[in-house]
């Protein structure tokens, strides 16, 4: 069977918006908001996350069917909780321990 250019519809750039303005983006377009997850469920207004749209699959420009589902990744708003924790001590020095490994 083969389709029409107008059975298609092409994918809005949602990177850089809110969760809600990227929704209600998506909903124009005919398109489901879900997470990146593969079993993620669309997302709805009532659990609406914070943050900012920093990825969308598929991408901007796209031309997929009415209904599809369009995956964004998100990076969530923390509230000045201080975000993601990562080590702040010096890492160890790879040349540190060369004496023990050198075997010669």
């Amino acid at each position: 069977m083969f389709r029409r250019h107008r059975d298609f519809i092409t994918v809005p750039n949602v990177i850089g918006m809110s969760p809600s303005k990227a929704k209600r983006a998506a909903d124009h377009a005919g398109l489901r908001l879900r997470g990146p997850e593969a079993d993620a469920g669309p997302i709805v207004e009532s659990d609406m996350p914070t943050g900012v749209i920093t990825a969308q699959a598929p991408e901007p420009g796209s031309l997929v069917h009415p209904g599809s589902a369009l995956a964004v990744w998100i990076d969530r708003d923390d509230e000045g909780r201080g975000g993601t924790r990562e080590p702040r001590r010096p890492l160890p020095d790879p040349k540190g321990n060369k004496a023990v490994f050198d075997t010669r």
